[in-house]
């Protein structure tokens, strides 16, 4: 498993890449949202690395990743790890995925000004504004959501790839609550609505139609104020659209970065 060293931490990421023709394809960095992992994004690496190499972040203390005992920051902690990662790897243009926290950090790393940026941003379910007020009652419903999955799946479909990948995320959350509980205030911490205008590059933005946590209603409204947009709801989704309809999601995400390949 590859690894990198910021800050004192010794980093995990993924990096696949299954391509014919390594000419071809512009590189796709996904972040994980709160408390997860680059396992988030199992279905969109093992499905892009067809035809894009495909990396994935697991953030400090998430995953196979060191942490430490500090708070965490999305605008100056995770999105200089994902930067971190970029230098480490020598990219010279990718498109950033980040769903959750992980659009909030994507949104971040444009904002920061690094050296090199994306060509352009999908966002999963995000907001620029991740007040934790706004999202408690939310996140508390997912989750009792998320445990009706898994039992009633458990008998069902036991197989499924949805059930294996939000199995794995709920047992992350409950054996790691701390993790949760840093990300949570670093989002309660993140609101960059007044900066949006400056988000000057193609963002295509994606929202689970029964999204509890940012609901559809919600991403409209930050969506109108980004200079170059597109959004897209997922049918008979919530706040994971790449697990839970993984087909239709990929199938959106796909015709976009296709559009960014042969405009830019």
């Amino acid at each position: 498993m590859p690894f990198f060293q910021y800050n004192g931490l010794t980093l995990h990421y993924v990096d696949v890449d299954n391509r014919k023709d390594r000419a071809k394809g512009i590189p796709l960095l996904f972040v994980h949202g709160a408390g997860s992992s680059h396992i988030c994004w199992a279905l969109q690496l093992k499905e892009f690395s067809k035809t894009h190499r495909t990396i994935a972040l697991d953030l400090s203390g998430h995953g196979e990743s060191e942490g430490n005992d500090g708070e965490a920051s999305i605008i100056d902690g995770y999105s200089h790890e994902v930067y971190a990662l970029v230098r480490h790897l020598d990219l010279q243009e990718f498109i950033m995925i980040g769903h959750s926290m992980g659009g909030g950090v994507a949104m971040a790393y444009l904002l920061n000004g690094y050296e090199v940026n994306p060509k352009a941003l999908v966002l999963v379910d995000t907001s620029p504004d991740l007040d934790l007020s706004k999202l408690a009652t939310g996140l508390v419903k997912e989750a009792m959501e998320d445990t009706l999955f898994l039992l009633k799946s458990r008998f069902f479909e036991d197989y499924t790839d949805t059930y294996k990948i939000k199995k794995y995320e709920n047992d992350i959350r409950i054996a790691n609550p701390n993790i949760m509980a840093r990300d949570l205030r670093a989002c309660d911490k993140f609101d960059i609505t007044d900066r949006l205008s400056l988000i000057d590059i193609p963002v295509f933005v994606l929202v689970g139609e029964c999204d509890d946590v940012i609901p559809p209603s919600l991403v409209q409204t930050f969506v109108r104020k980004l200079p170059r947009s597109d959004l897209a709801i997922v049918r008979n989704a919530d706040h994971t659209p790449m697990i839970e309809q993984p087909k239709e999601f990929n199938r959106l995400m796909r015709k976009f970065i296709v559009w960014v390949e042969n405009n830019h």
